[in-house]
């Protein structure tokens, strides 16, 4: 790591970071940033803690089968029924 990343870079590649898609070598420029710098660590936790919200709300069981069924409904064009 000769030139730590930026802000600006560290931003662009949180989301793969987060997800574990970055390669070993960039995931460290990342983790390094973020042990460095408390705005894009503050930053970090929040966007982990929502992917975390969003894979718990989006399993199976989450929606309602009478709620999914409408929204398919909605989505392949059907008419709404009252």
């Amino acid at each position: 790591m000769d030139n730590p990343i930026d802000c600006r870079e560290a931003h662009a590649r949180l989301q793969d970071y987060l997800k574990q898609e970055l390669t070993p070598a960039l995931a460290a420029e990342v983790r390094a940033h973020l042990e460095h710098c408390r705005p894009c660590f503050g930053y970090a936790q929040f966007e982990r803690n929502f992917l975390l919200m969003l894979d718990r709300r989006g399993r199976p069981g989450a929606c309602p089968g009478s709620l999914r069924a409408r929204i398919l409904g909605m989505l392949r064009g059907e008419p709404e029924r009252d």
